[in-house]
């Protein structure tokens, strides 16, 4: 269901350097930086909605620890 987090931070880590690289050779953001930009906010919504996931689950084995 999920990515791996590691493989999405990678990948987020590269797309970031990339649009770094993209902005020191224009000076300005472009239209592919934009879409980098598009594709970052979708992974940092996978990492989100990974976090979320995690949490209920930990939560839910605690309940059925407690019960």
């Amino acid at each position: 269901m999920f990515h791996n987090n590691g493989s999405l931070i990678a990948k987020k880590m590269v797309l970031e350097s990339k649009w770094n690289q993209m902005f020191l050779e224009k000076g300005s953001e472009t239209i592919d930086m934009m879409q980098i930009e598009l594709e970052l906010k979708e992974i940092k919504r996978q990492l989100r909605e990974q976090a979320v996931f995690n949490v209920r689950q930990e939560l839910e084995e605690d309940l059925d620890i407690a019960s």
